[in-house]
């Protein structure tokens, strides 16, 4: 028949252990999840991670928050309403020519260019706000073998002009057509001389 024993129960040190391990657990849980999904607080990027984020954006949202979308990239809202604009080039041998438009940080274009030859070309831009009079930044150059076209989008890094410049650096004329729409305010050509100022339209 088999004897009854007392139970043991556990020593200090075992309480202590188990006391600690449970304070590490809680910390690594306060870190990870919490923080990030009630106040968006995510310091080890495990919020971001795990996607917990958005529960404290959508949280925001209920309590009169800026949207979710607005803060996370999805969304970006505008003061008016974006232009549009539509230009042909000829360039002969050895010919160039810059268009710029001015756009806020932040602001978004579409465009598309496309060309009847190859044009070595550099797509760049210069803040309003620039660390010497020389500083510029590029974002796409082709000024060797060049192309005849080119499509994308494009988010201003910075408060600028942003544009392109094109060579013909063939023996032959080509002619190209760009076309842009987007939220910037002004546009400018150069082709040798002074800047001039070329209109822009709403788009209807």
């Amino acid at each position: 028949m088999p004897t009854e024993t007392t139970p043991t129960p556990p020593s200090k040190a075992a309480l202590a252990k188990a006391t600690g391990l449970a304070l590490l657990i809680a910390l690594l849980l306060l870190f990870t999840a919490v923080l990030p999904a009630e106040y968006g607080f995510d310091p080890l990027k495990t919020g971001k991670a795990l996607k917990l984020m958005g529960i404290s954006e959508a949280s925001g949202e209920a309590k009169g928050a800026k949207p979710a979308a607005v803060e996370t990239g999805v969304f970006t809202a505008q003061p008016r309403i974006y232009k549009v604009d539509s230009e042909d080039f000829q360039l002969r041998p050895g010919d160039s020519v810059e268009m710029k438009y001015h756009m806020e940080k932040g602001a978004g274009m579409v465009y598309g260019w496309k060309a009847t030859g190859k044009l070595a070309y550099e797509f760049h831009g210069e803040p309003d706000q620039k660390p010497n009079k020389d500083y510029y930044e590029s974002y796409d150059l082709d000024d060797k073998v060049g192309k005849d076209a080119s499509y994308g989008t494009f988010t201003a890094p910075s408060t600028g002009i942003h544009g392109w410049y094109w060579q013909n650096k063939t023996d032959k004329e080509i002619q190209f057509h760009l076309t842009v729409a987007g939220f910037f305010d002004t546009a400018k050509m150069y082709a040798g001389g002074p800047p001039e100022d070329m209109p822009v339209e709403d788009a209807k």
